[in-house]
């Protein structure tokens, strides 16, 4: 998942998933059952909610580009579509070793791993009254690989799952009966993680078909509307300022305590700090180790802080930049960065090393050390690939600040004087970070600051974005397409957590270090802080703040 900020929602780490292939019963801290049959309050009923339903987040929504659940692939955007949107199954708030039902009740799988049939709980309805059939969950999954230039089709792609044999491998036998029949093999477990991604977040399919113009499947009005069943709904995006969520008034599940969620683009993260002291934010999140720790012992305040499934890299454009076309020139650029010094002076214990396409806490994980800061030795693969007089590139960076709690400009600054000291000179653009990922995935970038997080617990998760060139993600963007770094993604695909696979993984760290158009830099940790009144705050990388199990004093 793209973006910069320590996530809401980067999705899950877990070392070794192996899920069960049936489980039932409503997960995600609901507990099973019908809605509450309590009567509304008086602030439901006449639309005003109190302080004590009302929890306002200082984040950065900048990098939100749609909430189209089937398009969505920035923080913010999937993170609003974890409260609007059921899924087939989903992790529980807290818990990534193993999915349980969110539509599905339960599921039966083939002993080859390739037919799973999926039984929906009777009587969910959508927001709009309509109720959720197997129809609405087909439609789910032709949306996902019809719509055009969605950045997060891979993730159903990557089964095999196209729009040539959507209709016959997704199919409703029944209104309460969801059959996939998958083309290819695909690990049982990375199959059911995908299903917990809100990109198989199941839509009104009445309500978008309603709204569909010019074959855009509905996705242009769903760039600013919900048509889900989860437990709330968009009450208003206004890019750049705010998100706000509602209650669903027909969600089956336990209704929210919390019954008004704001998130506020606040950039900076001092403006955020003030707010949580004046009371007029109740969590802020990416602040700066300093900032953390001039509240930490004041007992208005908590802090969560738990490492995050995630990386932030310098990502080097093959095909906008010739001499990034060069193994040695790429490999310059690593040798060239000061890994340790960015760690240590500038994100304070926030965040550790890491230089393979795989963090720490998640299976194909490793701790070697590819790089160290050696200057004359990447000066001397620059004179080697031809460079030796250097060259001058463009550096996207996003504005405010980067997973850790660090300002943008001053990581790219740190970058900017590193890369001087090999003749490179990178001259810094700073964007919005909606901005940024669109020129990122147009094949604009030349450098390029970008973070990437979890979007289902398994290390393939990593290893296809920067590794398959097929999947049109990450490797694409920057148009390194690389067979054998391909093959080796493909052939991990299919596979459970085993030595063999391990194995693979092994190689593809070597070989992207090697020749990959990554820099991989650091994983940052996750910090909110947030008030004291807030009872029951749970996060993990695959739901973000649980927000419908949040209580307010």
């Amino acid at each position: 998942m793209d973006g910069r900020r320590a996530k809401r929602w980067l999705f899950g780490f877990v070392t070794a998933l192996l899920l069960t292939a049936a489980a039932c019963g409503g997960g995600g801290g609901q507990p099973p059952g019908g809605r509450s049959e309590a009567p509304p309050s008086e602030s439901e009923a006449t639309g005003e909610f109190s302080p004590q339903e009302t929890v306002v987040a200082a984040t950065d929504i900048s990098d939100a580009v749609t909430l189209d659940p089937q398009v969505a692939f920035e923080f913010s955007s999937v993170g609003a579509d974890v409260l609007l949107y059921q899924r087939l199954v989903q992790f529980p708030i807290g818990d990534m070793t193993q999915v349980v039902g969110d539509a599905a009740s339960s599921w039966d799988v083939s002993d080859d791993g390739l037919h799973w049939t999926f039984h929906l709980k009777h009587g969910q309805k959508f927001s709009s009254g309509n109720e959720l059939t197997s129809a609405d969950v087909v439609y789910t999954f032709q949306r996902v690989v019809h719509i055009e230039n969605d950045p997060a089709s891979w993730l159903i792609t990557q089964m095999g799952i196209t729009k040539d044999n959507v209709d016959q491998v997704v199919t409703a036998p029944d209104p309460y009966t969801v059959q996939i029949d998958l083309p290819q093999p695909f690990s049982p477990g990375a199959f059911l993680a995908v299903l917990a991604n809100p990109v198989a977040g199941i839509v009104d399919s009445q309500t978008v078909k309603a709204h569909e113009s010019n074959g855009d499947w509905g996705s242009g009005w769903l760039f600013d509307h919900s048509a889900g069943s989860g437990p709330y709904v968009l009450k208003q995006w206004t890019k750049d300022d705010r998100m706000e969520f509602v209650p669903n008034p027909e969600y089956a599940g336990q209704a929210p305590s919390i019954k008004h969620v704001v998130w506020l683009n606040v950039p900076e993260s001092a403006t955020r700090l003030d707010m949580l002291k004046a009371g007029s934010a109740d969590i802020a999140e990416g602040l700066s180790f300093a900032q953390v720790e001039s509240v930490q012992n004041d007992p208005s305040f908590k802090v969560f802080k738990q490492p995050d499934q995630s990386m932030v890299y310098l990502g080097m454009g093959v095909n906008t930049v010739p001499a990034f076309q060069k193994k040695e020139v790429r490999q310059a650029v690593k040798y060239a960065i000061d890994y340790q010094g960015i760690v240590d002076q500038l994100l304070h214990g926030f965040a550790e090393p890491l230089q393979g396409i795989i963090p720490k806490g998640v299976f194909g994980y490793t701790d070697k050390v590819f790089f160290q800061r050696d200057v004359e030795k990447a000066k001397s693969l620059m004179k080697a690939a031809g460079y030796g007089d250097g060259f001058t590139v463009e550096m996207l960076v996003p504005v405010g600040t980067v997973a850790g709690g660090v300002p943008a400009a001053s990581l790219a600054n740190v970058l900017k004087s590193n890369l001087a000291d090999i003749g490179i000179t990178a001259n810094i653009r700073q964007l919005e970070s909606g901005e940024l990922y669109t020129r990122y995935r147009g094949h604009e970038a030349q450098l390029v600051l970008a973070q990437w997080g979890m979007d289902y617990p398994d290390p393939q998760d990593f290893a296809g974005p920067f590794a398959e060139y097929s999947q049109q993600s990450l490797i694409w963007r920057l148009q390194d397409n690389d067979p054998e770094l391909e093959a080796l993604g493909n052939q991990a695909a299919t596979l459970q957590n085993t030595p063999e696979r391990q194995a693979l993984y092994d190689q593809l760290n070597e070989l992207e270090a090697e020749q990959g158009p990554f820099a991989i830099m650091y994983q940052p940790d996750v910090v909110f802080v947030y008030r004291a009144d807030l009872g029951n705050f749970q996060w993990d990388h695959v739901n973000g703040i649980g927000y419908w199990v949040m209580t307010k004093q």
